[in-house]
């Protein structure tokens, strides 16, 4: 009896960290597979086209090619995730392309989206030394430097678009000629404006009614992850309930201040 006593132990022993690295891996079961772009939610009559033709994204699970042109329509609205943990909501009558993507384990990733005109949403996890996320368009390069919430609003046919830093961090740099980086914090934006010499940007402070209805909006959407918030995906919030939403929105600026003093910013802000 002993000597059972002593084997069970020490299987015990032996199986306690293969049980502890699965607790600790909370996407063990249903994640994204390395390298890969997932639809998470999906609705409307959304496409995605290139040199294979045309093909419907419909359901749940599918992937997003590299290079493909996505096309959301006016009554659609997409949600996908990709395997670094970054996901993105993307709002009806928007169309982008994921130019490319690149996950390496120990490396970090690569990410560069180019939204053609719509709303675009990123969640953003915990960022590494090696990680790269661009929102790239014809005015220049967003690089969107940490874990955080960030909002890109593009009108079609109107070169000025306007970039929203809710959490993080972020600095843009134009393209040759139209002006000088700029560099986003929490709670700021970038504006944009077309003159006769080219583009102009500037950050100015983001008004607090108009970040409120963004965080509140956002609060409700069960299947796009924000990481900054952490919300429970059963938990819902009161459109009335001023007292939780101030909760929520306090909690963005505490994380990200902690994130900054943790991992100090690389452009020295």
């Amino acid at each position: 009896m002993r000597a059972l006593h002593r084997f069970l132990r020490f299987l015990s022993n032996s199986l306690r960290p293969c049980l502890l690295l699965l607790g600790l891996l909370p996407s063990a079961f249903g994640s994204v597979a390395r390298n890969a772009i997932e639809v998470v939610e999906v609705a409307g009559g959304v496409v995605q086209v290139d040199d294979r033709g045309a093909t419907p994204v419909s359901e749940v699970g599918a992937k997003i090619r590299r290079k493909a042109k996505v096309i959301i329509p006016g009554d659609g609205r997409l949600i996908f995730a990709l395997s670094n943990g970054a996901r993105v909501l993307v709002d009806g009558n928007s169309s982008f392309q994921v130019q490319a993507f690149v996950d390496s384990p120990g490396k970090g990733s690569l990410v560069d989206i180019r939204p053609d005109f719509g709303r675009f949403t990123f969640a953003l996890p915990r960022q590494g030394p090696g990680d790269v996320f661009v929102v790239r368009d014809a005015q220049g390069e967003q690089h969107l430097k940490s874990r955080g919430l960030y909002q890109l609003v593009a009108a079609q046919g109107v070169p000025a678009p306007r970039f929203i830093c809710l959490a993080g961090e972020t600095l843009f740099t134009p393209a040759q000629g139209l002006g000088q980086p700029v560099r986003l914090k929490t709670g700021e934006q970038m504006v944009a404006r077309a003159e006769s010499l080219g583009l102009t940007t500037s950050a100015e402070p983001m008004g607090e009614a108009a970040r409120r209805r963004i965080v509140e909006g956002l609060a409700y959407e069960r299947e796009f992850k924000v990481y900054p918030l952490e919300l429970d995906p059963a938990a819902r919030l009161s459109a009335t309930s001023a007292t939780t939403l101030e909760a929520v929105m306090a909690s963005i600026e505490e994380i990200v201040e902690r994130q900054t003093q943790i991992n100090p910013s690389p452009t020295g802000g």
